[in-house]
């Protein structure tokens, strides 16, 4: 399978007044460009403010998919698009990948760069405020549509309308729909198996194994 970027946005910090008037630093509002130069840490001209939760190697891009933007954004009963300004903070927006075909631990080139799956997004409540929408928190968390964060492996440069390719498939039955699963369901022993399994998986991001590990005592 291979997909396509279909846009690409970034964006810096700045003073942003939301639809319900409250205001806050923030780079959600990234803006589209024709490409991108990559690194560990993320892409030239972007950035993240509450760097505590956002960013970092595990964190240096997000990703969303083409279907899960147009199918979210008809939940929120909103018209957006996903080649205007950045909803959901999104840098990449791809086609044919999605949250039930990608997995943490995946390897893909796009142009000159190389990424690895490091883990699904918690969305956070600027989420809502930028969405223009309270109940956007809840909607991403029972649908499970997130997008996914991704670590940089190899640096270079990515094109809108670059080719996707996966590399490697390790975690097979560690896809995003079923790490979000893993957190929105109850916390029974029914999940106990799922999630050691999860827990226990080299690549997964530090910041999502402890939300895992939370829902694991919850069992105890």
């Amino acid at each position: 399978m291979e997909g396509i970027v279909l846009a690409i946005k970034l964006g810096l910090v700045e003073e942003v007044v939301f639809e319900n008037g409250t205001k806050m630093s923030t780079a959600i509002r990234k803006k589209p460009v024709e490409q991108a130069v990559v690194h560990e840490l993320g892409a030239e001209g972007n950035d993240v403010a509450l760097k505590a939760h956002h960013g970092g190697v595990d964190k240096a891009l997000f990703f969303m998919a083409e279907k899960s933007f147009v199918k979210l954004t008809a939940l929120l009963g909103k018209d957006y698009s996903y080649q205007g300004e950045a909803i959901y903070g999104e840098n990449f927006v791809v086609s044919a990948f999605d949250e039930e075909n990608v997995c943490v631990g995946d390897r893909y080139q796009i142009g000159e760069v190389q990424i690895e799956i490091s883990q699904p997004r918690v969305p956070c409540e600027t989420l809502g405020k930028n969405a223009n929408n309270k109940d956007t928190r809840k909607i991403v968390v029972e649908t499970g549509l997130t997008g996914w964060y991704v670590r940089v492996i190899k640096n270079g440069v990515i094109k809108k309308g670059d080719a996707i390719q996966c590399l490697a498939n390790p975690y097979p039955n560690l896809t995003i729909k079923h790490l979000n699963a893993l957190l929105a369901v109850e916390a029974t022993e029914a999940i106990k198996a799922p999630l050691e399994q999860a827990i226990d998986c080299p690549v997964l991001a530090e910041a999502f194994r402890r939300h895992l590990k939370k829902q694991w005592q919850k069992i105890r």
